[in-house]
């Protein structure tokens, strides 16, 4: 059983392994494309906002969905301003965005002490 302050983080980081799985595993579908539709939408927002505290479940959503269009916007821009845009390099920044937030987040509450 995962302790109680590793759920989120797990969740994801595991999300995150999902999306990887389904991207290099090529191909299109739909299926396909509502996971990583889903994880753009929350993830990015989700591992951002677990660091800055608590929210009620209203709050979380609204934010997270709202931080996660934000935190993806900003990335798009860097990327197309410095001649770097590519959607593979701009979802691996974000893959690398939401397993960093997670595991600091694991960190901070000392989850990964023992």
């Amino acid at each position: 059983m995962i302790p109680k302050d590793l759920r989120w983080p797990a969740g994801l980081i595991a999300a995150a392994g999902i999306v990887t799985a389904v991207v290099v595993a090529g191909g299109q579908s739909l299926p396909k494309t509502l996971i990583v539709i889903a994880f753009l939408g929350a993830c990015p927002g989700l591992a951002l906002l677990r660091l800055a505290g608590e929210f009620d479940r209203l709050a979380l959503v609204t934010i997270a969905v709202a931080l996660s269009i934000a935190v993806e916007m900003l990335l798009a821009l860097a990327l197309a301003y410095s001649g770097l845009w590519s959607p593979s390099a701009a979802l691996g920044a974000l893959l690398i965005i939401v397993v960093g937030a997670a595991w600091l987040d694991a960190w901070r509450r000392g989850a990964l002490a023992s």
